[in-house]
């Protein structure tokens, strides 16, 4: 007798977690036409399944997931357990009404405002590194032949998982640290990038389980170890023609764009790491972005210019521009909303960055202050301190804020106030 087939509805939360329902085959039509009704209150779901007591959906109301065939994953059937596709969401109001704490929506939003108010799109690209457990190898060289073939099995799986509902990678491979491998995504429109980066992180996890293994996004596993970052490579365009950098620098548009998300830093942060976890890796000299500055292929600038090859006429065609300030915890769409939100005010400023051409931590405090430099956030309550509400509300809507930063103040409270920096990293990568 075959199996019975289930199909997953689904949303990444305020948390960064993909949560939603299931039905089975018989139920997969109405399901896709019409969607599953959801809790408000789901959305605000912490990692240890905590909803913090000052959420504002409390115990009343209900939604709408409905999903988006365009963003499927077909999971195969294995070790006994059944097939299982998951497609993603948007999450309205039962008469059909924007519902104004959907990420999704969110993003979608921005894009909208991004084209309506510049004339501007945008591709993106990620680069996403994780830790797997279990692999029970001997410590390889970085970058090596055999750390790669030690996660070759694993690729396998996920790459032929990903190609079978349409996703394809750049890559899959090795990484810096031990047990630490990295993918990269090919660049997409912002709404397509980040539906299947929910879509892949699941496929890894669920690869990694086929095969016994453990794989997590957590930023900081463990003190004496390195971090897993993601990095936001993002290129724009007017009327489909690349205006991101010639001359190997930064162009008049998106020169004023990337000093809005400079001047916004404080305020785009927190939706880019997300997890109490996330700030113990934005150290400086560790190649994460930790200073606000943008640079030319300098690793420790949070915006690092990437211009590629020149043309003839010395344009950049290629180039993009990669956030390196993010990691795997994150709402994607909430940290590319905030980013497309800052980078238009930016634009309306009208002020450009320099160039940053050194690590900023082997100038002297006083030469950091006179190119004003300043390092982001270093823990989550610090974080949530800086943070500017009226400037995100502009970008995201005052509701997401409201609602997002009561998760925020749980984290505080249960992996800042009442748990070790170590007991904190081995619950969460139990969860992202």
């Amino acid at each position: 007798m075959e199996k019975q087939r289930f199909l997953f509805l689904g949303h990444q939360d305020l948390s960064g977690i993909l949560r939603g329902r299931s039905v089975p085959e018989e139920r997969r039509e109405m399901a896709l036409a019409h969607g599953l009704p959801w809790v408000p209150g789901n959305y605000s779901i912490g990692p240890t399944n905590v909803i913090p007591a000052d959420n504002p959906f409390g115990q009343q109301g209900e939604i709408r997931l409905l999903p988006d065939q365009a963003a499927m994953l077909a999971l195969p059937a294995y070790g006994g357990k059944p097939a299982f596709d998951v497609v993603l969401c948007e999450a309205r109001r039962h008469d059909g009404a924007p519902w104004p704490y959907c990420p999704r929506a969110a993003l979608k939003s921005a894009i909208g405002r991004l084209e309506a108010e510049a004339g501007l799109t945008m591709k993106v690209g990620f680069e996403h590194e994780f830790s797997v457990k279990g692999l029970n190898q001997v410590a390889h060289a970085a970058y090596s032949v055999a750390s790669g073939r030690a996660i070759s099995v694993l690729a396998d799986n996920v790459l032929q998982t990903l190609a079978g509902s349409g996703i394809r990678l750049e890559q899959f491979q090795a990484e810096y640290g031990t047990d630490q491998f990295e993918i990269s995504s090919i660049p997409a429109d912002p709404l397509t990038a980040a539906d299947r980066v929910v879509l892949t992180q699941e496929a890894i996890r669920d690869g990694a389980r086929q095969l016994g293994l453990h794989a997590s996004f957590i930023p900081k596993p463990a003190a004496n170890v390195a971090g897993n970052g993601v990095h936001i490579h993002f290129s724009l365009y007017r009327g489909g023609q690349p205006v991101t950098a010639a001359q190997d620098w930064l162009t008049d548009t998106s020169a004023p764009f990337v000093q809005g998300i400079l001047d916004h830093s404080e305020s785009v942060v927190p939706f880019t790491c997300l997890s109490a976890n996330s700030y113990l890796r934005l150290r400086p000299n560790s190649w994460v972005g930790a200073y606000v500055c943008a640079g030319l292929r300098n690793r420790e600038a949070m915006i690092r210019v990437v211009p590629r090859a020149p043309d003839a006429n010395g344009g950049n065609p290629q180039a993009s521009l990669e956030y390196r300030a993010s990691d795997g915890t994150a709402n994607v769409y909430l940290a590319l909303a905030a980013l497309i939100g800052a980078g238009l005010d930016g634009l309306r400023q009208r002020k450009t960055p320099q160039n940053i051409a050194v690590n900023p931590q082997t100038l002297g405090e006083q030469e950091r202050q006179r190119l004003g430099l300043r390092l982001l956030p270093q823990s989550l309550p610090e974080a949530l301190q800086a943070f500017d509400a009226k400037a995100a509300s502009a970008w995201l809507g005052a509701d997401i804020i409201e609602a997002y930063f009561s998760c925020r103040r749980e984290d505080v409270r249960q992996f800042c106030n009442n748990a070790s920096d170590e007991e904190a990293a081995n619950a969460l990568q139990r969860i992202y």
